[in-house]
């Protein structure tokens, strides 16, 4: 590296770009002229002609360059205005931003603070912004946010408009990088890395149609002092392992079919939103025993599904949790298809999600037809065209039209009955249940034990039956027999526990019910199911505060089918070669999405003591909740059969101080959403979700952000509430009167996405990590289901 490249001092953004336009070779910058503050106060005529001469026929970008706008100690990014599109020969168009850019000095005004005219760059391919460091930890990551869509400079600084983002890994092989455009930009980088002595900066760049990059503006991170400096070793080691441990995974596997694998936080049992992205031990650990070890696979075998014997469903990735779609896609599988369908099927379905990763929230409905529907053939031909010969598509056909059924008819010895049954059981057993005073670990277990074996296997089993019933009920609105305002009526009529939730909570607010009472009944309910620092509602002194809107509920919802439909549904049931009435179908569809509800509602109740049980018996052995959401729950029930024979606490605590570090130090690895081989984890897309719009309502309101230790008494109504993880533990939101409900993650069947289809709230279940970023800084927006938009104000 030459001596001068290592002596570069930073300026003002104009003297910085001055000093950096000479020396490029990769990039442009575009003709610079500035003046001071001063100079325009003293001689503003001058300044015009100078102006003139500069630039004599261009539009202009007239931006501000502050002293403090890019100092070594802090940046004010974003703080001053720039005024696009002036033409040169509208004078008083250009003395106007001139001085609007100085007034928007304001607070920092001074008269050598600079103003940078600049000819405006037209014909944009793309243009953004690109961190050569992670902003908040300093992980080893180029992150590009850009918009090459609008054809605009100014979305990603202004906040508006399309946001893509892609990660790259600092060590990555351009030839890794598929895109032309990101892979010029990253030379460009490089040698602007290389001049400035290998400083973190902050670039803000455009690429013309012909590929070329320029610069707008170079400065420092000022946050770089704050970061550890291990970050990125650490990053570089686990990454090596990471690789090593996706090509060992991606290998072909006896038993279960599909040449290779895709690894997911969204698809199927969906983690991303019911235990977050990077989970504590024990959240991630419960979830594993509880669902994704062994219930997901053996509850859907229970059903006619193929079953993936010993496969387990969720991965860790240095504590990011993975579903490991290879092995979610066998367990959809009618089983009593040939082997060779089967194959076909699965690498069929992989491709398409391969191909359109956009899809990775929606798979049960837009990748794998699990069920027979009233659009079924149709379906598939539009997406797996010649995948399957005629005779391989009939005996697929007639293999999952066999499983549905068994499915609709609703036998008292069918899956849907027993499941609903042993629900009631299990309700039963824990009404008359007294757990014992003295908090053991053998009660946790018993607990558990009893939460799986009759909560979540029978709990899976009626999501399933959840999910047929939606996707006949979807496919009916498609093929014209159903509206989609009459499906809306159509969900509204069916009452769940959550309807009671709502009335009773509003009765013990306006004093005509015990709040002892709703707290026997309600009291286990958690925002966070699986996360013990979270309180239950009956731990919470504050949720009984605060404004209660009573939810209007509409009583008379009922749901009578007009005649038209009624003759619509009976043709498609005929079609489909359903023996069976349009009131059968209905009843079929109205059990199975009030036993979801309620199943999830009973199963939670084992495991939210079991993990009250847990916080008591730290707090005899000096463990706070804190210290438990580090330890795995395998840890601790193994010391009833192997004791540690030293003071618990002495042991734990070490077990949870270096679970700490770990957990403290998976933040700062960048993983995408979707993995679908090595090279994926150096080069990340974030996909934009695409959101499930619940109803056909517009509504516009200030935004509320909510977590965890949001108190109850927090003034919701008429608010638009946000929350990362929609979990059913939220669901005293309803008894708020809230105008609208975001979430970061969910999927289009989630429960959030069923109540608020119950409530009739307008919603956007699963907005995606990018958009949801940029909802929780406005202060105001318009939810417009309709049209499936979110207007930030």
């Amino acid at each position: 590296m030459s001596n001068h490249h290592s002596q570069f001092v930073f300026g003002t953004k104009s003297e910085t770009l001055t000093k950096l336009q000479p020396l490029l070779t990769q990039a442009k910058i575009l003709p610079i002229l500035y003046f001071s503050e001063g100079d325009w106060r003293r001689n503003s005529a001058q300044v015009l002609n100078s102006i003139h001469v500069f630039s004599p026929e261009n539009d202009l970008i007239i931006r501000s360059s502050a002293k403090n706008e890019d100092g070594h100690e802090n940046s004010m990014a974003g703080a001053f205005l720039s005024c696009l599109n002036v033409s040169v020969n509208d004078e008083t168009r250009l003395i106007s931003a001139i001085d609007q850019v100085i007034d928007s000095f304001s607070d920092f005004s001074q008269t050598d603070n600079q103003i940078l005219v600049q000819p405006m760059l037209t014909d944009i391919n793309m243009s953004g912004v690109l961190m050569t460091h992670d902003l908040e930890r300093g992980a080893p990551y180029y992150i590009i946010n850009y918009d090459d869509e609008s054809g605009l400079t100014d979305t990603i600084t202004g906040g508006i408009g399309i946001q893509k983002t892609v990660l790259i890994y600092r060590d990555t092989e351009l030839e890794k990088v598929n895109s032309p455009r990101i892979r010029s930009l990253l030379k460009a980088c490089a040698e602007l890395e290389n001049i400035c002595g290998n400083v973190p900066l902050d670039i803000e760049f455009a690429i013309n149609q012909s590929g070329i990059v320029y610069i707008f503006q170079v400065r420092q991170i000022t946050l770089f002092n704050t970061w550890h400096p291990v970050t990125e070793r650490r990053v570089v080691r686990t990454l090596k392992h990471i690789v090593e441990f996706i090509q060992q995974i991606m290998k072909r596997k006896s038993g279960i079919y599909g040449e290779k694998t895709i690894l997911g936080v969204m698809p199927d049992w969906n983690p991303a939103e019911i235990i977050g992205t990077t989970p504590r031990p024990l959240a991630s650990s419960l979830y594993r025993y509880l669902i994704t070890q062994s219930t997901w696979r053996e509850s859907r075998a229970a059903m006619g599904y193929f079953h993936p014997k010993n496969e387990e469903l969720m991965l860790m990735i240095d504590h990011h949790p993975y579903i490991d779609v290879r092995n979610s896609f066998n367990s959809f599988l009618p089983n009593n298809l040939s082997s060779n369908i089967k194959e076909k099927l699965l690498n069929g379905w992989l491709t398409r999600l391969d191909k359109f990763p956009e899809l990775h929230d929606k798979v049960e409905f837009e990748v794998v037809q699990t069920c027979m529907n009233f659009t079924f053939e149709h379906d598939f031909d539009s997406r797996y065209k010649d995948l399957l010969s005629e005779r391989e598509f009939k005996e697929y056909h007639t293999s999952i039209r066999s499983l549905t059924l068994d499915a609709l008819l609703m036998q008292d010895s069918g899956s849907l009955c027993q499941a609903s049954m042993m629900i009631d059981e299990l309700a039963a057993v824990q009404v008359s249940r007294v757990l014992s005073p003295t908090p053991e670990l053998s009660v946790v277990r018993d607990l558990l034990v009893s939460c799986r074996d009759q909560g979540t296997y029978y709990f899976s089993i009626l999501a399933r039956h959840a999910f047929i019933a939606e996707s006949l009920l979807r496919s009916a609105v498609e093929r014209g027999a159903l509206s989609v305002e009459r499906l809306q009526t159509f969900k509204q009529s069916i009452h769940t526990i959550t309807t009671d939730l709502a009335e009773e909570y509003g009765e013990v607010c306006d004093g005509s019910r015990k709040n002892t009472e709703f707290l026997d009944r309600f009291g286990h309910l958690r925002p966070g199911t699986y996360d013990i620092t979270s309180l239950r509602y009956d731990e919470r002194n504050d949720l009984f505060t605060g404004s209660v809107q009573k939810t209007i509920l509409d009583d008379n919802c009922s749901f009578n089918l007009y005649p038209s439909e009624r003759k619509k549904l009976q043709l498609l049931l005929k079609e489909a070669d359903f023996p069976i009435e349009v009131e059968n179908l209905l009843e079929y569809m109205r059990k199975a999405i009030m036993g979801r509800e309620y199943a999830k509602f009973v199963f939670t109740r084992d495991l939210s003591d079991a993990l009250a049980v847990l916080t008591q018996w730290g707090g005899k052995v000096g463990l706070s909740r804190e210290d438990l959401s580090y330890l795995d729950i395998t840890l601790l029930l193994d010391t009833l059969t192997n004791p540690l024979l030293d003071d618990i606490d002495r042991v734990l605590l070490n077990s949870v101080e270096k679970a700490k570090r770990d957990c403290e130090q998976a933040k700062s690895l960048k993983l995408g959403h979707l993995i679908s081989n090595p090279d994926g984890i150096y080069v990340i897309p974030l996909h934009r979700s695409v959101a499930n719009f619940v109803t056909v309502e517009t509504v516009e309101s200030d935004v509320v952000i909510l977590d965890l230790g949001t108190p109850a008494t927090m003034d919701l109504s008429n608010k638009i509430v946000c929350i990362e993880n929609a979990d059913p533990g939220y669901d005293w939101l309803f008894t708020k009167g809230i105008a609208g409900l975001i979430t970061q993650y969910g999927g289009t069947n989630s429960h959030m996405a069923i109540r608020c289809v119950e409530f009739a709230i307008p919603a956007a279940i699963g907005c995606g990590e990018q958009l949801f970023s940029r909802i929780v800084k406005s202060r105001k927006l318009i939810l417009n289901c309709r049209d499936k938009k979110i207007e930030l104000m």
